[in-house]
């Protein structure tokens, strides 16, 4: 017989888990589908990792029901053993063996607070080990586990405050994957603060070589790129990084309704394009990073729609811009009237004739026109300094 093929090592988890996250965010939500099923799935992954202090904290009472006292006092006692036995192995590091062993010790001690979901206690942890950590590398592992802390506990400045650390750390070093993962790091926390097209420039750039797993899965990642690159970029950029791109089309079927959302409004297919609107807006609904800019997006890819149709002519009546988006006429009125009296849209309606007509200037005319009074000024301050001279 022949021997077997030895198994492949799995891959040390990282915490905190991000999933776990979502599902709080899940059930907290009131019309949550499946709320039995994420409820019992939580409460599995709680006890499995002895996740006393979140469980306490930030699940009950609330999101996973009434407290458990059995379970409490369950975990209490798996994680007084554990903490107890990782305190032994500092003091036992620190009177007999280097600072190599002290610094995977505080880590054990840190990584264990992370597991269990106690966030000041993993922050302190982690700054203990790396004061004693020396290279680059092991120093942007750790710099890394706190912005993720970050983003589990929702903490913009924390994410800010160890994003900024990172990169002073890159500065000094640094290989491209633990570059590459901060540039999406970075990316989820410039989508959080909603500075979108700074965060499209970071996803777009790091797709092809993206292994930021620990923080986010690729399809959620790709969903994200779509979002905040639909709303903040032009055209040619959507086309060559977005609609086309091998890394998007490999997984975007994965996401329901995404593809005929970006395709659609790509091509200008505009009934299409509210039809399923209204369904990615429920992932966005759903999702706890994008839930809270809901109505920002909604209102961002509207204008872009009606900007993007009314491009294509100088005038155009209501109906026929109503029946292309599949709504009524009063129903495109009231947008358009909304949109121009705030000065997003720069066109009129003529309600006599039911028309709109059309002032957007595509960005090469606009710039013609910049250009155009650049020179009227240059050549008015030429004048005003030739006649200095001749007085």
């Amino acid at each position: 017989m022949g021997e077997k093929p030895p198994e492949e090592e799995k891959p040390a988890e990282l915490y905190p888990i991000m999933g776990l996250a979502q599902k709080r965010t899940s059930l907290m939500n009131e019309s949550c589908p499946n709320r039995d099923r994420i409820r019992s799935e939580l409460l599995a992954t709680v006890r499995e990792k002895g996740m006393l202090p979140y469980y306490e904290k930030y699940l009950c009472p609330g999101p996973a029901g009434p407290p458990d006292e059995a379970l409490k006092a369950e975990l209490k006692k798996q994680n007084a053993e554990e903490e107890a036995k990782l305190d032994e192995r500092i003091k036992d590091a620190k009177e007999n063996l280097g600072d190599i062993e002290i610094r995977d010790a505080l880590l054990a001690k840190a990584d264990f607070f992370n597991r269990i979901g106690d966030k000041d206690q993993a922050i302190k942890g982690y700054e203990e080990a790396y004061e004693k950590t020396v290279g680059v590398g092991g120093k942007l592992d750790n710099i890394l586990t706190v912005i993720r802390i970050a983003f589990f506990f929702e903490d913009t400045a924390l994410m800010k405050k160890h994003i900024d650390r990172a990169k002073v750390e890159l500065g000094k070093g640094g290989d491209w994957e633990r570059r590459n993962k901060l540039k999406v790091y970075e990316g989820i926390y410039l989508m959080i603060s909603r500075s979108w097209k700074e965060a499209a420039k970071l996803f777009l750039n790091v797709m092809p070589t993206f292994t930021a797993t620990e923080l986010v899965e690729f399809k959620d990642f790709v969903f994200y790129a779509v979002i905040v690159g639909v709303v903040s970029m032009d055209r040619p950029t959507v086309r060559n990084q977005l609609v086309t791109s091998p890394e998007v089309l490999s997984v975007i079927k994965e996401t329901p309704e995404l593809q005929t959302f970006l395709e659609s409004y790509f091509y200008c297919r505009y009934k299409s394009f509210m039809q399923s609107f209204v369904k990615v807006i429920d992932l966005i609904r759903a999702d706890r990073y994008l839930m809270r800019h809901v109505k920002y997006f909604m209102r961002s890819m509207r204008l872009n729609a009606y900007r993007q149709f009314l491009a294509s002519y100088r005038s155009v009546k209501l109906e026929a811009m109503a029946t292309d988006f599949g709504v009524s006429a009063s129903f495109i009125d009231t947008e358009l009237s909304s949109f121009i009296s705030s000065g997003k849209l720069t066109c009129k309606i003529d309600k006599v004739a039911g028309v709109v007509e059309s002032n957007e200037a595509d960005a090469r005319s606009q710039v013609y026109v910049e250009i155009i009074k650049q020179g009227d000024l240059l050549l008015n301050k030429m004048q005003k300094l030739s006649g200095a001279i001749d007085m």
